[in-house]
């Protein structure tokens, strides 16, 4: 017997032995198969023509011969197609070859055994499943939406800023400008990241390439991509406009309020500030500030900020006048290229109002170059294209006359002088109607408002007037001696401060008070032994206080606004300022 014979006669025996035990030894099963690579196969390998399953029609079914379970796996459980494009789903595991099946008519499947993908076709817009399933009896379920995509992710946007510019403005402005040119589908949203920069100055450039998301929120078919940005921030003067744009009017606003609530102009010699104060008594409901040039084209510069919608009134009334004020300081601003025969909307808030909520605005307004341009504040219900809603009438007055135009300009200043161990000076009223003369503060200049209204036409409340102050402290003695700047409220309802003082990294604010009898502190000032200072600021009232407001000054020092002063409201942290509505 050769070596070779006697080792296969060796091996036969031992099968045979084998095969006589009590029970046969199982192999243990072979392990899954891994996901499928992304990667085609070699050049030159055969595979098989994948097929196409119609709609309705299962693939042909798998061999119903026993075979080992392994779960099929997909790389998503969730698909959106556009009409006339291809989505392709990675496919792992199954037993044997796998059908595919649509649960509606707007979607081809065409799943490719050999590469492991279904590819998934849109044919008209709707919603559905495709199930993937084996001889096995398993079954994976991809859920499909066929609908126009989200909105367009623009290649290239310019970004235009003014001022000294922050990294989040920045990255605010960027996004802004992408979603101008996104073509957004109502209810779509955007988000913008991927710029990175420190703070920006006049003369400042910068190229950078931003990554886009575009949702469509389950009824749109999500796009994402890259977008080009180029940035400049322009050395521009300091923007103070002439004319308020006061827009209060209707104040709260119906299911039926949508539309245009004020419009006014604006050209290169005549800047605005936009004051918009509206409460909407119905859900879902937008605000925005329009732009539209009259004819041809138009540069606008934008400056300002925006508080709510919330239904703490004070809160939003006085961090309106805060984010104005905090925007005005560096000129922090951007421009708007607006080209002929368009509109440029800006949402005002965080979101949609709910009912019995506000929001509050404050924007000023200058025409760089170009046409003269329509400034308008337009309420849009859910579902409704506020560019739509731009050639309608200014809505009709509730009532109250709470809109029109006035002069900015020879606004008088909070001016005080004291001398220490001298008498009080008499204190500074703010937000009154009328002076004590019988002359408005601030009359209205339309017409037609002031023919409607009388006697109402006039501002009332100082809303959206920016006011210096000018402080005029002396110590002649030859002692240190404190000076005091106090409110004292004018009325039983509350009011809020915010004043920002020369000097200091920040306004100071004061909380919401209501005592008509009693003095609150606003700030010390400590003077030296025959120093003499002089103290300069800006002021503005905040929305819903109740008015008029005095300040002094005194040499006695007066409480601290109290917490909670105005009485609390619930959803409002103690020690905020709380929601008291007049």
């Amino acid at each position: 017997m050769t070596t070779s014979a006697a080792a296969a006669t060796a091996i036969l025996g031992l099968l045979v032995a084998t095969a006589g035990l009590g029970g046969a030894q199982a192999l243990p099963p072979p392990p899954p198969p891994p996901i499928p690579s992304m990667t085609a196969p070699p050049q030159g390998s055969p595979s098989p023509i994948p097929s196409v399953t119609p709609p309705g029609s299962p693939s042909p079914a798998p061999s119903a011969s026993a075979l080992p379970s392994f779960p099929i796996r997909v790389d998503r459980g969730r698909v959106g197609v556009v009409p006339g494009t291809t989505v392709v789903v990675n496919v792992a595991g199954g037993s044997g070859p796998l059908a595919a099946q649509a649960s509606f008519d707007g979607v081809d499947v065409r799943y490719d055994d050999a590469h492991r993908t279904l590819s998934l076709t849109g044919r008209a817009n709707g919603r559905g499943t495709v199930t993937l399933s084996d001889a096995a009896g398993d079954t994976a379920v991809v859920t499909v939406l066929v609908a126009p995509p989200a909105g367009v992710v623009p290649s290239d946007v310019t970004v235009e800023l003014a001022g000294t510019v922050s990294p989040q403005f920045t990255a605010a402005r960027i996004q802004a400008a992408i979603g101008q040119l996104a073509q957004l589908q109502p209810g779509a949203t955007l988000t913008a990241g991927g710029v990175t920069t420190g703070p920006l100055r006049p003369g400042d450039a910068l190229e950078a390439r931003a990554n886009a998301s575009l949702r469509g929120n389950d009824q749109y078919v999500d796009a994402s991509g890259t977008t080009n940005v180029h940035l400049r921030v322009g050395t521009l003067p300091q923007l103070e406009p002439v004319v308020l744009f006061y827009s209060d009017d209707p104040e709260r606003l119906g299911p039926f309020d949508d539309g245009v609530l004020f419009r006014g102009t604006i050209d290169a010699t005549r800047p605005a500030r936009a004051y918009a104060y509206h409460v909407s008594d119905f859900a879902t409901r937008r605000l925005y500030l329009a732009l539209q040039p009259t004819t041809g084209a138009a540069r606008v510069q934008v400056l300002g900020g925006v508080a709510g919608p919330s239904d703490a009134f004070p809160y939003v009334g006085h961090l309106s006048t805060l984010r104005y004020l905090l925007e005005r300081a560096p000129q922090e601003s951007f421009v708007a290229t607006i080209p002929p025969g368009t509109s440029y909307l800006i949402p005002l808030g965080a979101g949609a109002m709910l009912p019995g909520q506000l929001i509050a605005g404050i924007y000023d307004l200058r025409v760089l170059d170009g046409a003269a341009v329509n400034v308008m504040v337009v309420a849009a219900s859910s579902g409704t294209d506020p560019a739509t809603l731009l050639a309608q009438p200014e809505h009709p007055s509730d009532g109250h006359f709470r809109r029109g135009e006035f002069s900015l300009t020879n606004v008088p200043p909070i001016a005080l002088s004291y001398v220490a161990g001298g008498a009080e000076p008499a204190p500074f009223a703010v937000g009154v109607r009328y002076f004590a003369n019988g002359q408005p503060a601030f009359a209205n200049l339309r017409p037609d408002i002031i023919a409607a209204a009388g006697q109402r036409a006039p501002l009332a409340g100082d809303y959206g007037v920016l006011r210096t102050v000018s402080l005029q402290l002396a110590n002649p003695t030859a002692t240190p001696q404190n000076v005091y700047l106090y409110e004292q409220p004018g009325a039983n309802g509350g009011v809020t401060t915010t004043l920002w003082f020369a000097g200091d990294p920040a306004p100071t604010e004061v909380r919401c008070v209501s005592d008509p009898s009693q003095r609150y502190l606003v700030k010390g000032f400590g003077l030296a032994p025959g120093q003499t200072v002089t103290v300069s600021g800006t002021y503005m009232t905040d929305g819903t206080s109740w008015l008029p407001l005095f300040f002094g000054l005194t040499a006695t020092q007066p409480p601290v606004a109290p917490l909670d002063g105005c009485g609390p409201k619930p959803g409002v942290t103690p020690g905020s300022l709380p929601a008291v509505k007049p």
